[in-house]
């Protein structure tokens, strides 16, 4: 096993970056590409009901990619690096600057840095370019003999338990030990992910991911 190779996985959505991308997302892919606004209004309407009932964080990553049923890829992709563009232009507004400090520090000892996350590929890459991140464990899509996407996810789904398993999954591709290597979250749904490196780190303060980092000695980086 190579021990000479480290990675350091981050959650994307409140630990690297200050919002929600799949829901700021759909937003824009409602508004501004296909002029549906009432799309949108359905979309959170059937979100609240789905929170309400108890819905799981893994129901509700499923049920948010039904919405691209029938889809192109080719023009998600598209809206999805129009999408993320925007939100480059203003990288103070977008990105959490202590966990990019941490980032970049782990690059500099020559870690390199996955995204790991719920979201999908076409809004996430052009976020992780910027930071030189070369990897993505991210939702992915499948497409159906029509080419359009059929709004099924492939396994492993990348939230939840999902991610732990993407993670042994990738190290064990890289031949690479779990124990050599970084993981940031900032959700109680990212305690599977932390588990399984050497060295988990918790973001933000006074979630009750953070309370498990105290009793756990886990470090824990505070946003504010």
């Amino acid at each position: 096993m190579n021990t000479e190779i480290r990675f350091a996985f981050f959650d994307v959505d409140e630990t690297l970056i200050k919002i929600k991308s799949m829901f700021e997302f759909y937003h824009y892919w409602c508004y501004k590409v296909l002029l549906r606004p009432d799309m949108h209004d359905d979309f959170e309407t059937e979100f609240s009901r789905m929170l309400f009932e108890g819905r799981t964080r893994e129901e509700l990553n499923r049920y948010y990619y039904r919405y691209f049923t029938g889809v192109d890829p080719q023009m998600l992709n598209l809206a999805g690096a129009d999408w993320a563009m925007e939100r480059l232009e203003h990288p103070a507004d977008l990105f959490i600057a202590p966990v990019i400090e941490e980032l970049q520090r782990l690059q500099g000892e020559g870690i390199t840095p996955v995204f790991i996350s719920g979201s999908f590929h076409a809004i996430l890459e052009p976020i992780a370019h910027s930071l030189k991140a070369p990897h993505i464990l991210a939702t992915m899509l499948e497409i159906g003999e029509d080419g359009l996407y059929t709004g099924n996810i492939i396994s492993p789904q990348t939230i939840g338990i999902g991610k732990a398993l993407a993670i042994q999954n990738f190290l064990q591709q890289k031949d690479t030990s779990p124990q050599h290597c970084y993981a940031f979250g900032d959700d109680i749904s990212d305690l599977h992910m932390l588990g399984v490196v050497g060295y988990p780190v918790v973001v933000g303060t006074g979630s009750s991911l953070a309370k498990h980092a105290a009793m756990a000695n886990w470090r824990v980086i505070a946003t504010s």
